[in-house]
């Protein structure tokens, strides 16, 4: 199948239905008098921009946007686990694709198909598709896939969670030749989304890429 017909969206959204803008501030949840960035005055001056952190191979480079505060936390939690899908727009103001990446294709870091059952959406992928959206880089979920079902990664350790996520991916062999972008909304020891670079490299990707809406200190 040509690598064209697998871009598909995979979301039932388009670019007339992004959401307008909150009611409220998506930081206090109170102050009606919000920006076109979703913030009143008082929660925007609370916004830490993050450096890039430092990463590792198979990994090609890394762009994060936001210090991984309280404010910042409590949004992707209400995001993940509330599916409030306002925050997707919120947060594409802080993912970055640099031209120099030569992008060809956005990926999100998949769910196993349970878990995506049962949460009932991928959060990823959500961001990926508004990334697209924004930038222009098709996006797809028909390359990367979760092929086997892992403890939660908060709960461990970074050993651990290395150990609980090798094996759990697998990549098309369509991605050969291509400057693969994962997305992703937070950026902690980086093991889930080095596996996912390394099937992605082992499927012949060229270069393999992250643009993460945010990261704690390191």
């Amino acid at each position: 199948m040509p690598i064209s017909d697998r871009l598909k969206p995979h979301i039932d959204f388009l670019a007339d239905s992004l959401m307008p803008g909150p009611y409220e501030c998506l930081f206090c949840e109170e102050e009606e008098n919000v920006g076109e960035d979703g913030l009143c005055d008082a929660c925007r001056e609370k916004l830490l921009y993050m450096p890039n952190p430092i990463y590792l191979q198979p990994l090609d480079g890394i762009t994060v946007g936001l210090r991984y505060t309280e404010e910042v936390a409590a949004c992707v939690m209400r995001f993940k686990r509330y599916e409030q899908t306002e925050y997707a727009g919120f947060f594409t103001q802080f993912l970055s694709v640099p031209e120099e990446w030569h992008a060809d294709l956005l990926v999100p870091v998949p769910m196993h198909p349970v878990k995506r059952h049962i949460r009932g959406f991928n959060h990823s992928e959500v961001l990926c598709a508004y990334l697209s959206h924004a930038t222009g880089i098709p996006y797809t979920t028909e390359l990367l896939f979760k092929t086997k079902l892992t403890f939660e990664q908060k709960k461990l350790t970074q050993p651990e969670r290395r150990r609980n996520i090798r094996g759990s991916f697998e990549a098309d062999s369509l991605v050969k030749g291509l400057n693969i972008v994962i997305v992703d909304d937070v950026f902690t020891t980086g093991a889930t989304v080095y596996e996912c670079a390394k099937v992605l490299k082992r499927s012949g990707a060229a270069k393999v890429y992250l643009a993460a809406v945010t990261s704690p200190d390191r």
